[in-house]
C-alpha cells in the first residue's frame, strides 16, 4: 500500500517548488511521459524533493492528470501553480507556462532575499537599543536615584517616569522581543510554497515602499502572458481568460473573468463584456477588446506583458537600492536618538538640580 504524502506536511518552500517546477518543464520540453520522467527523477533528487517527484509519478501512473495529483498532495501546492499547470497543458505549451512562472517565482525570491537583508541590521540595532533601554531603568536609574538624594537634589521629571518603567518591566519587557518573533515566524511562511500566490503573494510585505506596484505589475504581466499563450493555440475565449485569471491568484482578476466569460458564453459581444468586467488594469481591459476584434490580441498582449514586466523590474532595482537606507533612517536612526534621549535626560535633570542648589 502506498502511503500518502502531503506536501503541506512536508513544509515545501518556494525554492523546493522551482526546483520541482524546473524539472517538470524539463520533462515536457524533452517530451517524455511525465508520470516515469518524475518516477525517475525522483530517485535522483535529493531528500524532500526526490519523494514528492515519485509520489507525483506513482499518481499519474494510476490515471490521475499532472493537475489532479497536484491537487491531491492537499494545501502545500498552492492553487496558483495548479492552475498554471492545467492552463499550460489546455494549451499545449506546459513547458513554456512553468517558464513564466519560474522566472515570477525566482523575482519574487530575490525581493524577498533583498528586504530581508536590509531588514537585519535596523531589527539588530533596534533590539540592541531595546535591550539597553531596559538594562538602563532597571540598573542605572536606581543608583541615580540614591545619586540624587546624596546630593539632595529633588529626584522628579523625566527621572521619575523611567524609574516606574523599570518598576513595570516585566510587563512591558517582552512586548517587542515577542513582536519581534511573530514578525519572523510571518517572514518564514512567506518563504513557503503554499503562500505563492502572486496575485496574493506578500499581503504582508505591501507595507514596503513600491513592493505593492511591483506585485501587482508582475501579475499583469503573467496575466498577458499565459492568455496570449492560451489564445495563440485557441482555447476558446470564456476557458482562456478564466484559465489565465486563475493562474495569477488574483481575486480580483479570477471574479472580473468569470463574469467576461459568463457574459461571453451568453454570446454578448466582447467589446461590452470587457467595459463591464472591470477588474483588470486598463491597459489590459482595452486591448481585450481592442485586439479581439483585429486579430492582434496575442501579439498586443506580449507587449504588454514586457511593458509590465520592464516596468516591475525598474521598481524592483531601486527597491533594492533604497530600502536599506529608507530603514536604517526609520528604525536605527530613531532607536539611537530615543536612547540617546534616555541616556541624556536624567544626566541633565541632575546636573540642573546640582545649578539650583548652589
Amino acid at each position: 500500500m502506498i502511503k500518502h504524502m502531503s506536501f503541506s506536511g512536508q513544509g515545501l518552500r518556494i525554492d523546493d517548488l522551482i526546483a520541482l517546477n524546473d524539472e517538470i518543464a524539463a520533462l515536457a520540453r524533452a517530451g517524455m511521459p511525465l508520470e516515469r520522467g518524475l518516477m525517475g527523477v525522483g530517485g535522483d533528487l535529493p531528500g524532500r524533493l526526490g519523494k514528492i517527484a515519485t509520489e507525483l509519478g506513482k499518481r499519474m501512473e494510476r490515471g490521475q492528470s499532472l493537475p489532479e495529483a497536484l491537487a491531491s498532495e492537499g494545501a502545500g501546492v498552492p492553487a496558483t501553480y495548479r492552475a498554471v499547470v492545467e492552463a499550460g497543458m489546455r494549451s499545449g505549451r506546459l513547458a513554456e507556462a512553468l517558464q513564466g512562472l519560474a522566472g515570477f517565482a525566482r523575482s519574487y525570491v530575490e525581493l524577498r532575499r533583498a528586504i530581508g537583508l536590509a531588514l537585519l541590521y535596523p531589527v539588530l540595532v533596534l533590539l540592541l537599543g531595546y535591550g539597553l533601554f531596559v538594562l538602563f531603568v532597571l540598573e542605572l536609574i536606581p543608583r541615580l536615584h540614591g545619586a540624587f538624594d546624596a546630593l539632595r537634589v529633588p529626584f522628579q521629571g523625566p527621572v521619575v517616569a523611567l524609574e516606574r518603567m523599570g518598576g513595570s518591566v516585566a510587563i512591558w519587557g517582552p512586548v517587542l522581543p515577542l513582536m519581534v518573533f511573530i514578525g519572523w515566524l510571518l517572514w518564514v511562511a512567506t518563504g513557503r510554497a503554499s503562500a505563492f500566490q502572486p496575485g496574493k503573494i506578500g499581503r504582508g510585505l505591501r507595507w514596503v515602499p513600491w513592493m505593492g506596484s511591483i506585485l501587482d505589475g508582475a501579475t499583469a504581466a503573467q496575466f498577458a502572458d499565459w492568455l496570449a499563450l492560451l489564445v495563440e493555440h485557441d482555447v476558446p475565449w470564456a476557458d482562456a481568460v478564466t484559465l489565465a485569471a486563475d493562474a495569477t491568484g488574483d481575486g480580483r482578476l479570477s471574479a472580473a473573468a468569470r463574469r467576461m466569460a459568463e457574459e461571453s458564453r451568453r454570446g454578448q459581444p466582447t467589446s461590452s463584456t470587457v467595459r463591464r468586467a472591470g477588474g483588470f488594469p486598463p491597459l489590459l481591459l482595452w486591448l481585450m477588446g481592442v485586439g479581439r476584434r483585429q486579430d492582434t490580441l496575442v501579439q498586443a498582449l506580449r507587449h504588454a506583458a514586457d511593458t509590465y514586466r520592464r516596468r516591475s523590474f525598474r521598481k524592483a532595482a531601486m527597491l533594492r537600492v533604497t530600502l536599506p537606507s529608507i530603514l536604517l533612517i526609520l528604525i536605527g536612526a530613531t532607536t539611537t536618538l530615543v536612547y540617546s534621549l534616555t541616556l541624556f535626560l536624567p544626566w541633565t535633570t541632575l546636573l540642573n538640580g546640582l545649578t539650583r542648589f548652589k
